[in-house]
């Protein structure tokens, strides 16, 4: 029997995978150079900016042992600083590596390719077609017809699948319970740790594995750096971010947002993240809205992840030259 150890010094992905793979990447680049976007070189090693705190970060030292910063998870922060020195740009894209620790499985690799993009005045409904209109482009590039779209209210998918209202319920740990969740640190849960459960073990694989879906309404705890709406939901009043999420069938495609331009907000929501006083990247950032961000939608697109769903991939190390597991 072969060990499959001894063959990990091949790609994981076949070489008509890896045709796929240029081609989807050239595809994505001629899309947006179309639009007059720029694309951008946005820098890998950071000073560790931990504004997300569900994401963990690659940490560099020098050879002295001296920390040196981290491996970016996104270019954000760099993009709408840019943006703000050059509010007439039509937008600006980045297509490159991004590196989040911890993070490994068949859907995840702790090194992988994003696209994150940027446009000017757009709002939210414009970077949905946006998306959508990229990954319908995907489809025909790998000889593909187009993907069915449906869109879905984030409240109305826990009623459905859940039975609660994901905006008020006290009972998430009862239904994670009730779907056959178990979690070995219940107490270090947080509600939107719940919510994030539910959705991606019970909801997301009852999305509908041929289509394109598209999910709105997330509760504003789970805003990070996208502007708030207040709306209702079952005849009561809620807030919610200016967010989307894309859905490749049941996997996790882009995460779009209509970003927030207030420095004040913006500054608040990064010191509630637990940060006892905000980098010099942060600051500049900060800095950067103050002198002003244009009205813009932000969307990361996980190039590997919308490959697998073109392909019926199960696991990411088929998409990619050489994963994790292979290095």
């Amino acid at each position: 029997m072969t060990n499959p150890e001894h063959e990990c010094w091949r790609p994981g992905a076949s070489l008509h995978t890896l045709r796929q793979r240029a081609r989807l990447k050239r595809l994505l680049r001629e899309t947006l150079d179309a639009r007059d976007w720029l694309e951008i070189d946005a820098p890998v090693l950071t000073d560790s900016p931990d504004f997300e705190p569900n994401i963990a970060l690659f940490r560099a030292t020098l050879p002295d042992g001296t920390p040196a910063g981290s491996l970016h998870s996104s270019p954000e922060l760099s993009m709408k600083r840019l943006l703000c020195a050059y509010p007439d740009l039509p937008g600006a894209y980045y297509l490159g590596p991004v590196f989040r620790a911890f993070e490994a499985g068949r859907r995840h690799n702790p090194e992988f390719t994003m696209l994150e993009w940027y446009d000017n005045g757009a709002m939210l409904e414009t970077a949905i077609d946006t998306t959508i209109t990229l990954i319908q482009a995907a489809r025909e590039a790998v000889g593909l017809s187009p993907a069915p779209v449906e869109r879905h209210e984030y409240g109305v998918l826990f009623r459905r699948h859940c039975a609660l209202d994901p905006y008020h319920a006290d009972t998430l740990a009862q239904a994670a319970g009730q779907h056959g969740i178990d979690v070995a640190d219940a107490a270090d849960m947080t509600r939107d740790d719940w919510l994030d459960l539910l959705m991606s073990l019970v909801i997301e694989p009852r999305l509908d594995p041929a289509a394109v879906t598209v999910v709105t309404g997330y509760p504003a705890s789970q805003a990070a750096m996208a502007r708030l709406e207040t709306t209702r939901f079952e005849d009561r009043a809620i807030h919610t971010a200016a967010r989307f999420e894309v859905f490749g069938g049941g996997l996790e495609l882009a995460n779009g947002y209509h970003e927030l331009v207030d420095p004040d907000e913006q500054a608040r929501r990064l010191g509630a993240n637990g940060a006892q006083q905000s980098s010099p990247s942060q600051q500049r950032f900060l800095t950067a809205l103050a002198h002003g961000l244009p009205d813009c939608s932000g969307v990361a697109l996980g190039v590997d992840r919308l490959l697998m769903w073109l392909t019926g991939a199960e696991d990411i190390d088929a998409v990619l030259p050489f994963s994790a597991r292979r290095v």
